[in-house]
């Protein structure tokens, strides 16, 4: 089994561009793996409890499972069941703090377990993980998932966090296929994107391996400066892009090193991200 520790491939570093001196410094990190879960979806992010819960919100992390027995408490808003797959999703919710907005009926779903055809769980996943499904095969569908009112009232919930930026991301990415791409935006400004093909071509991954851990891969993604994000857009063109464990991290949580020194071992990548700097 591919070790998420030991063996993670380590590239090169990410990209640091230094723009003119009237601009500001960009950049981001990307790197591959995480802990193993002990609430059976195989893999999530170092920053949260190895049973997908948060010791505190005040710490300024937090996650969303699809699962109603690892809801965060104290948000409001979780329980949504709207997505849930019939017959396939005992147990399943939206939790909060998502702000869902698929782009079409049957766009996003919420589920367990794998169907020829329609989905597969990510790798050692048997917990509820969400998918989407294009509306005409072919032609990209996508699921915006916002964060604006979260971050508008995260003070309310903890002080400390008032007036935070999202400046973390990490998510279980299953089975990655060409035809997936996740898009991050500030407000309606485009800050990143990581493509499928990115991810394989730099894990040496066949698209659509259900099994192998260079294409079911916990993603972390550092932000830094003015990139940090508030909405993020899943985006697929075919049957189907699966992702579970969604953690952000906010910026004015308690850190007490850099933030990079949370995955020392871990191999800076540099997946030659798309960038539009804000002005």
């Amino acid at each position: 089994m591919y070790a998420l520790m030991n063996k993670s491939k380590s590239v090169s570093i990410a990209a640091l561009l230094t723009l003119a001196a009237a601009q500001q410094v960009s950049a981001a990190t990307i790197t591959f793996g995480g802990q193993a879960a002990t609430d059976g979806s195989n893999k999530t992010s170092k920053n949260v409890n190895a049973d997908n819960t948060i010791t505190s919100i005040s710490d300024g992390f937090f996650i969303s499972t699809f699962d109603t027995a690892t809801a965060i408490p104290g948000i409001p808003g979780g329980g949504d069941t709207q997505y849930n797959v019939a017959g396939k999703s005992e147990g399943c919710a939206l939790n909060s703090p998502l702000e869902i907005t698929p782009s079409g009926a049957n766009v996003l779903n919420v589920r367990k377990g794998s169907d020829g055809s329609i989905a597969a769980a990510p790798a050692g996943d048997s917990t509820c993980y969400a998918y989407t499904t294009p509306t005409t095969v072919g032609q990209p569908s996508y699921v915006d998932i916002d964060y604006t009112d979260f971050l508008a009232n995260i003070g309310n919930l903890s002080a400390n966090l008032a007036g935070s930026s999202i400046n973390y991301l990490g998510f279980y990415w299953g089975s990655v296929d060409a035809y997936n791409s996740f898009e991050f935006y500030s407000d309606d400004q485009l800050v990143a994107k990581i493509t499928g093909p990115e991810l394989l071509a730099q894990l040496n991954g066949k698209a659509g391996d259900q099994v192998a851990d260079s294409s079911n891969v916990y993603v972390n993604i550092d932000f830094s400066f003015d990139e940090a994000f508030n909405r993020f857009r899943v985006i697929t063109s075919g049957i189907a892009g699966e992702f579970d464990n969604i953690v952000v991290g906010l910026d004015q949580r308690p850190v007490s090193a850099p933030a990079s020194l949370a995955f020392l071992g871990l191999g800076l990548l540099g997946l030659g991200l798309s960038r539009r700097f804000k002005r």
